[in-house]
């Protein structure tokens, strides 16, 4: 069940409408897990055995900790976790890799391939519990005790398969507590869903079609076109990701809950610490918290903290060599940064011209790295790359309008809209301009009538 499809739709109308009206909270609670079950399962429903399991082993495991304070049920916890998680995305992985390794040294070593099947959004709900138990130990959360609440905040449906990654303290006294129902809540989530609807169907579906007709033949790619490509991925994945995030966030208003924003004009930035501040924001500050001060942070070999962290970042995305090398060559910018310049970001001093020329800078570093995270494999990567960058260069192929014309659309209304998907904004302008504005997303979104694609980060 797709966010972009009419089923999610009459779910959520359905959810909202009998969470409203009924009024006690363990029946709204009831029937809000109920609707994340169903739309967990509609996807694959063997997949509820897994985050039911997740979550009765999480609870127990959170009232240990929590009585106990102890670390070896921590530590048990956190390992439990993160071998459910392995042995669904990287045990083929693994036994690919040192399959590979025995050939390269004439082994002749046999390793059986597990059935591939990787739940949905289990890298989401596993970072998240993870945090939970965490907090819990830290005694910056309390263990919760209601199985029903604690159930909410594991699989509402808003953020379940590809976040934003919600902390404890933020969602859990949200979930216990009765909310009441806000005309404007509802008002502001429903712009921020159409937003998101927009942002996923008119311009990463868009840009889909001319990303994996380059990726599909690269070999055949002339050099402007590859350069095209790549810059249409950069828009396509912003605006899938960034419109899941919007699309969530509308649906926990609508239901009077806050989640906290995941995007903040992220091509903007003028150091790759600043884009990290701003792109998937609750996984970098999730990666901050609870791998890189642990770690050890900046006090002691911070450049190599930096480095693990954002390689295993890369790994947390997918299971294969290309996500750990972007994630690697993200570390190796950060550490470089850190020891030139500190990463920080432009005073209010620096030149426009200064600022404009960091910001294309660190927006084609980001470019060339997504090329990583879309190819399929490091050879398609590298074949990539001789196409992007090397001799012979061909710029004679014809840049497809629809593809020109869409960039230019998505650069000329991004900043416009990005300034409105910021907390309640959108509630500040006139009652008139709200409703231009949200008539003028609902045209351009049925205008749009291409096949409804997956989300990007579902797979991860």
């Amino acid at each position: 069940m797709l966010f972009n499809s009419l089923t999610f739709v009459l779910l959520h109308f359905v959810v909202i409408c009998v969470y409203w009206c009924s009024p006690r909270l363990s029946i709204r609670l009831f029937f809000l897990a109920l609707g994340s079950f169903i739309f967990y399962g509609w996807f694959y429903w063997p997949g509820l055995f897994i985050i039911v399991a997740s979550i009765i082993a999480n609870y127990f495991f959170g009232i240990k900790i929590g009585q106990a304070r102890s670390r070896n049920w921590l530590v048990a916890a956190v390992v439990v976790n993160l071998l459910s998680l392995s042995s669904f995305k990287y045990i083929n992985f693994l036994t690919q890799s040192v399959s590979d390794v025995s050939s390269f040294f004439n082994v002749d070593i046999v390793i059986p391939v597990a059935p591939q099947w990787l739940p949905l959004g289990i890298s989401f709900f596993t970072f998240q519990l993870i945090a939970y138990l965490v907090d819990v130990y830290r005694g910056k959360s309390e263990a919760e005790k209601n199985f029903l609440v604690f159930t909410c905040f594991v699989s509402f449906y808003g953020q379940l398969v590809a976040g934003p990654i919600v902390r404890s303290h933020e969602f859990l006294p949200q979930i216990k507590t009765k909310r009441i129902f806000s005309g404007e809540k509802m008002q502001l989530g429903i712009f921020y869903f159409i937003s998101g609807l927009m942002l996923k169907v008119c311009v990463a579906d868009t840009l889909a079609q001319f990303v994996d007709h380059g990726f599909d033949n690269i070999k055949t790619l002339p050099t402007n076109m590859a350069w095209m490509t790549i810059y249409a991925f950069a828009v396509q994945i912003f605006c899938d990701f960034w419109g899941y995030s919007t699309i969530a966030l509308g649906s926990a208003y609508m239901l009077g809950f806050k989640l906290p924003i995941n995007f903040d004009s992220p091509y903007r930035s003028t150091s790759l610490k600043e884009f990290w501040r701003r792109w998937h924001i609750t996984l970098s500050s999730w990666l901050k918290d609870y791998l890189y001060i642990p770690l050890g942070g900046n006090r002691n070999k911070a450049y190599r903290n930096l480095m693990l962290t954002m390689t295993l970042g890369g790994l947390w995305h997918g299971a294969s060599w290309n996500f750990i090398i972007w994630g690697f060559f993200h570390g190796a910018w950060l550490a470089v940064e850190k020891s030139v310049s500190k990463g920080e970001t432009l005073s209010e001093e620096d030149s426009f011209v200064s600022g404009l020329i960091r910001k294309i800078l660190v927006f084609h570093g980001v470019c060339l790295l997504w090329v990583f995270f879309r190819a399929t494999t490091l050879t398609e990567s590298l074949l990539y790359f001789d196409h992007l960058l090397l001799p012979p260069y061909d710029f004679s192929a014809r840049v497809p309008s629809a593809l020109s014309t869409t960039l230019l659309l998505f650069l000329v209304f991004h900043n416009k809209l990005a300034q409105y998907l910021v907390d309640d904004k959108f509630l500040r302008v006139s009652l008139v301009k709200q409703i231009l504005i949200s008539l003028l997303i609902i045209l351009i979104t049925l205008a749009y009538s291409q096949a409804r694609l997956d989300f990007i980060y579902f797979v991860f």
